[in-house]
């Protein structure tokens, strides 16, 4: 009797091993993200660059007009769709069309998949790291990105 007594608390105490286990490496992995976070937030305050968006051109209509600025933020939406912060209402842009957002401390612009294609500086794009001047072309509007100074 005294050997499955044994056998128990043997297994008692693997069990609070890998427990204790388990739970060092929750903590490892949320530690890992929250650095992660840290060192996105040390450049400019960590919300973004505070880049904007010169409307050059506005051939395919809506509420902005040539020379407006728009603030980029921490991201921006371009499309036809009514959900977007850049409502470009033009039949050949995609509903949802391309998106800029900041991440590991500078701006990127993904097309999201659309079927006329996004171009900076007149090369076509799936997914780019921005930088100010950049001419971002969808459709018949022209945007240029410009940084804060």
């Amino acid at each position: 009797m005294n050997f499955n007594i044994l056998d128990l608390s043997f297994l008692s105490v693997i069990f609070k091993v890998v427990l204790v286990i388990i739970v060092f490496l929750i903590i490892m992995q949320a530690l890992k993200i929250m650095s992660k976070d840290v060192k996105r937030s040390t450049l400019k305050g960590g919300k973004n660059l505070g880049w904007k968006l010169r409307l050059d051109y506005s051939g395919d209509g809506g509420s902005f007009i040539s020379g407006d600025i728009i603030p980029i933020g921490s991201r921006i939406s371009i499309g036809r769709n009514q959900a977007n912060q850049l409502l470009l209402p033009s039949q050949s842009v995609s509903a949802y069309h391309a998106r800029i957002y900041f991440e590991d401390g500078r701006y990127m612009l993904e097309d999201l998949k659309s079927t006329n294609g996004t171009y900076i500086n007149g090369v076509r794009a799936d997914k780019k790291s921005l930088q100010p001047g950049d001419e971002i072309r969808i459709s018949q509007t022209v945007l240029v990105v410009m940084d804060d100074e």
